[in-house]
């Protein structure tokens, strides 16, 4: 079985660029590894919040909390959920949740309502003389301003439970209204959902003095199948993307090429930068990540082994299948 003999070519091509520590001084941190954000759906189960114009609050707040705990966890967040479906939380648990889990801060997610269905628009709420929330109220706020066709009401003060008795700066946002029918047009749209859930993902970022940007596509695992008369190498990636494969080496690898992304931890044997696997089969499989690419090499059978490359959604995945 082959391992690192001509791959070490790779190896040499790709290190030719000296890597930095991430501890490296007057490094500015890329990303929102490292924080833990609580994501708050408000109301949920017997609780369906305000109802009006055939919708209920709580199937909004989960929709868009979700969108928004997918993103953060993609640009490196640890996200605390304290509802993942719909299902009865108390105010009391979802505040035990957040301050158990020693969250950097607390979203919750709400929509509006009132006896005037002309009242419009979206807000966002801090406690009462906090500092820090009105800092991450206000980012939010002016981030959703950008891309949400509603009015403005503006960041506010409230003694809201959740803000109250949270340990760390904490927001409650108001979507829109479901009294009024263009809100709930905009607040029940899932392309408008995903506005606002990057929206409050820039917001986060610049609360943390992150650069705001939209979270690279992230190989988070890499499955392998031998039915017998072709190899099957999976890639689960966060979100669609680009990819390329090519031969290498004389046609004795096969390489899957991600730009613009990043590998998590595959659990792997590891030597170096990269991870590898043994499969029980002759395709050894091998994976790094190079400056925000993503490479991975399939030593194959032979020279220039025939291969079929697709892709599958819901959940995005990149597959690759060698042909015996």
């Amino acid at each position: 079985m082959r391992r690192f003999s001509p791959l070490i070519i790779f190896l040499l091509l790709l290190s030719a660029v000296p890597v930095f520590s991430a501890s490296y001084v007057g490094a500015v941190q890329t990303d929102l590894s490292g924080y833990t954000i609580c994501v708050d759906a408000g109301h949920g189960g017997s609780d369906p919040g305000a109802v009006a114009n055939g919708v209920e609050e709580k199937n909004i707040n989960l929709a868009i909390a979700l969108k928004v705990a997918k993103l953060l966890e993609e640009d490196g967040a640890k996200v605390i959920l304290t509802r993942d479906g719909d299902y009865y939380v108390s105010l009391s648990d979802r505040v035990k949740i957040a301050n158990s889990n020693n969250c950097d801060i607390f979203i919750s997610i709400h929509a509006n309502a009132a006896s005037d269905t002309s009242a419009s628009g979206f807000e966002v709420y801090h406690y009462y003389g906090s500092t820090k929330g009105n800092e991450l109220a206000t980012y939010v706020d002016e981030e959703i301003a950008k891309v949400i066709p509603l009015k403005n009401r503006g960041v506010k003060e409230a003694g809201f439970y959740v803000l109250k008795y949270t340990s760390m700066p904490a927001i409650l946002i108001e979507t829109g209204f479901v009294t009024n029918t263009y809100d709930v047009g905009i607040i029940t749209d899932e392309n408008y959902q995903w506005r606002y859930a990057y929206a409050i993902l820039h917001g986060v970022q610049r609360y943390f003095g992150v650069p705001v940007h939209d979270p690279l596509p992230t190989v988070t695992g890499i499955r392998f199948a031998d039915p017998g008369d072709y190899f099957r190498v999976v890639l689960d990636v966060s979100q669609s993307t680009e990819y390329k494969t090519f031969y290498y080496y004389y046609g004795y690898y096969l390489v899957i090429e991600v730009p613009n992304a990043t590998l998590a931890d595959l659990g792997w044997n590891s030597d170096g930068t990269w991870q590898y696997t043994e499969t029980g089969s002759s395709s050894v499989p091998y994976a790094t990540e190079y400056e925000g690419t993503v490479y991975v090499v399939l030593a194959l059978g032979y020279p220039y082994q025939g291969y079929k490359d697709f892709t599958l959604e819901n959940p995005y995945r990149i597959v690759v299948d060698v042909y015996s």
